[in-house]
């Protein structure tokens, strides 16, 4: 038995072994071998127990490890199964592999498939369901998770003028500012407010429009002026709307057009200055 630096070690060799350990097996090593010991450092079970964050009975688990395979015996060991007693088997993989690439079908159809043929073959025993299918599909690499997350951007406008107006809320040099823009011409109007009260933001909508109506209105959901449950902002569109108001999706800010107003600039991209600020 060797004392260094407080620690105890049963061997000097395990010294530099232990050094080279994880931090999970440098506690599980200094907790073990301290409960043999006959002397003053010498520690009960609950009190290893404790110092890994373990009951005794999974103390008593690792100590028998370490018996038997020395310090690996104290390494992290995976709960994952060395069998899969359910596991589809290769021929059937292969099949949903072959026809994924001959169709390009997507998991439910493919399933579809796969089980059609199976039943042909009277191989009544075999399933597929649309989830192992998918599985398949991403182990082999042939489903693109972030083509599906992370959708190329695209620009659109409509048709004639007045058929969707974005309003957005934003804050020049720390005056709240609203904004208005055209979604076909891209003009944009913008107008000082003295605050953001949903009466304040309706006025501001109503001046800078001219009390004209048009057709859709389309606002993020972050703001609580343009919320759904706003009755203020529902009055003023069943009043000024003849289509609908147009909620974006919620953490998809880019539905909105680039109306940024910074700290000491401001910048207005693919837009024409309609109005200047009040």
């Amino acid at each position: 038995m060797i004392i260094v630096q407080g620690e105890v070690y049963l061997k000097e060799c395990h010294i530099d072994i232990i050094k080279k350990e994880s931090e999970l097996v440098r506690k599980r090593y200094h907790a073990v071998v301290r409960t043999p010991v006959s002397d003053i450092i010498r520690i009960t079970r609950q009190e290893a127990a404790d110092m890994i964050d373990r009951s005794r009975r999974q103390l008593q688990r690792i100590v028998k490890r370490y018996r038997e395979e020395g310090i690996r015996g104290l390494r992290f060991r995976s709960k994952r199964p060395h069998t899969v007693s359910n596991k589809t088997p290769v021929e059937i993989e292969n099949r949903i592999i072959n026809v994924r690439k001959a169709t390009g079908f997507g998991s439910e159809q493919l399933a579809n498939i796969v089980n059609e043929s199976l039943n042909v073959e009277r191989r009544y025993d075999k399933h597929v369901n649309k989830t192992t299918a998918y599985n398949i599909l991403t182990r082999h690499s042939l489903v693109d998770a972030e083509k599906k997350m992370i959708k190329e951007y695209k620009s659109f406008e409509r048709d004639r003028p007045d058929e969707l107006l974005q309003a957005d809320l934003t804050r020049f040099n720390g005056v709240p500012i609203l904004t208005i823009e055209d979604d076909h011409s891209r003009k944009l109007w913008a107008a000082r407010l003295d605050n953001e009260t949903d009466d304040n933001v309706v006025d501001g909508m109503k001046r800078l429009l001219h009390n004209q109506k048009y057709d859709s209105l389309l606002t993020d959901n972050g703001s609580s002026q343009f919320s759904r449950k706003n009755s203020t902002i529902r009055k003023y569109c069943d009043q000024y709307l003849t289509g609908k108001h147009i909620w974006t999706s919620i953490h998809h800010p880019q539905t909105m057009g680039n109306l940024k107003c910074s700290e000491g600039a401001e910048e207005i991209s693919d837009t024409q200055i309609g109005k200047s600020l009040y």
